[in-house]
Parts: structure tokens; C-alpha cells; sequence
């Protein structure tokens, strides 16, 4: 990912992937760290069928996998086993020292995190002090998205009322460099409505999914840089 930082360089954008599978398979055979884990699962809303939990799909490729969450239900039970064979603990994103040390994960994981978290160059690197040469993989949604686009002539916006950020593609690129990130990667992935379609009656979120993937996922295949989400990969602080 080479880019010259011209305000209207051209971008060699890559074809938007699904997030959860192609996540799980960045996953197959490693130490995962999950940050942010249990916020993955929107416990206590339904979900439709073809919904997946990232934490448990990933379970199901890593060779280990250790869930970590700031979340106040967390802070008040300590842990929490999941039906996945996992644990999910108690933790902060600033404070992952112990945990880093004890761990020792290949890859750190942080799904859709980074967009709500103030200093994240700041724990991203001190988590490259750590464990020098950890991979990462951090997913967070994209600010040039078809869906706030579209929002936009309408005078709204898609927006978590927890996020202190909105990353964009040359944004992403601006942190990978500020962390001398090597093996740098940058890959868009797809707007899914599945989350959506289980709070809707089954007609409405058949109407839904059709202009899902009739409508958005072609416009994001022709078009990357409107695609959902982006995900940045990388080694950090290699030795």
C-alpha cells in the first residue's frame, strides 16, 4: 500500500471482502487476542438467521482465543465463559500490559473498536512495545460508506452514538504509517444488513436483504472506496 499523499491521488482500492469469514480465516491456526469481543455479540437483541458472531467464528479457526471487554457487566463479574469454549475478561484497551504478557497472542484482534476508543495510535502503540512483531487486525467502518452517502440526501447519518471517529481509507493509512506498521494491508468489506433484518417483520427484511444485495453490494464491488467498512492489517514494531 504505497500512496503519495496527493489530496487527489488515484487509490488501488482491493474488492470488498465479507468481515466475519475472511476475518476467521486471517484467524486459522493463531494466538487471538480479541478486543472489544463482547460487544460483538449485541447481546439481548435478535438477530436473523444469517447472522454471525465474530468472537465465535473465530473460536472456531484461531488455535486459541482469549476475549477481552470493558463493558460494565464484565467490570462486575470478572469473566465470562462462553458457549464457544472461550473466555471473555475484564479489560481496557489502555491497560492490556498483564494481559499482553501473560497471553503472548500472535495476532490481536479489534473489531470494530477503534472508532470508539480516544487515543487509539496511543494503546496501538504500546501494545507494538509489548510484543514487538504482533500481528494486528483492526476492522472499523468507512466514512466515504454507499449507506452514509445515500443517508446524507436526506439529512441523516449511520452513526454509533459511542464513536469518537470515522476512518477513512487514507485516514487508516495516515495511523499505519504513524505506527510503522510493516506488512501493511488494507481491505474493504461489504455492507451486510443481517443485524437489521431480525428487528423487522420477515416481509420488510426480505425487502431489505433484496436491496442489499441487488443494490449495495454491486455498487461496493464496482466501487470500493463506498464499501461498509475497511479492515488494516499489519506487523507491529517488528523486530
Amino acid at each position: 500500500m504505497n500512496l503519495a499523499y496527493h489530496p487527489l491521488e488515484k487509490l488501488a482500492v482491493a474488492r470488498p471482502v465479507e468481515r466475519v469469514s475472511y476475518v476467521a480465516g486471517r484467524c486459522a491456526g493463531l494466538r487471538v487476542l480479541d478486543l472489544g469481543a463482547l460487544d460483538e455479540t449485541l447481546i439481548g437483541k435478535p438477530q436473523h438467521e444469517s447472522w454471525k458472531w465474530l468472537h465465535g467464528e473465530v473460536a472456531r479457526s484461531a488455535r486459541e482465543v482469549l476475549g477481552v471487554d470493558a463493558s460494565e457487566e464484565l467490570r462486575e463479574r470478572g469473566e465470562l465463559r462462553t458457549e464457544c469454549g472461550t473466555r471473555i475478561v475484564y479489560g481496557r484497551v489502555e491497560q492490556l500490559d498483564d494481559i499482553v504478557r501473560e497471553f503472548r497472542p500472535d495476532l490481536v484482534l479489534a473489531g470494530e473498536l477503534i472508532e470508539h476508543t480516544p487515543d487509539t495510535l496511543g494503546w496501538l502503540t504500546r501494545l507494538g512495545e509489548l510484543s514487538p512483531g504482533v500481528r494486528i487486525l483492526l476492522t472499523t467502518p468507512n466514512a466515504t460508506s454507499i449507506l452514509n452517502i445515500l443517508l446524507s440526501f436526506v439529512s441523516r447519518e449511520n452513526q454509533h452514538e459511542d464513536h469518537l471517529h470515522t476512518y477513512s481509507y487514507k485516514t487508516l493509512a495516515t495511523l499505519a504509517r504513524r505506527l510503522h506498521l510493516a506488512e501493511t494491508k488494507l481491505t474493504p468489506y461489504y455492507y451486510h444488513s443481517e443485524q437489521f433484518r431480525g428487528r423487522v417483520p420477515k416481509a420488510v427484511a426480505s425487502l431489505i436483504a433484496a436491496i442489499d444485495y441487488l443494490v449495495l453490494m454491486p455498487i461496493q464491488y464496482l466501487f470500493p472506496l463506498t464499501a461498509f467498512g475497511l479492515i488494516l492489517e499489519g506487523r507491529l514494531n517488528p523486530r
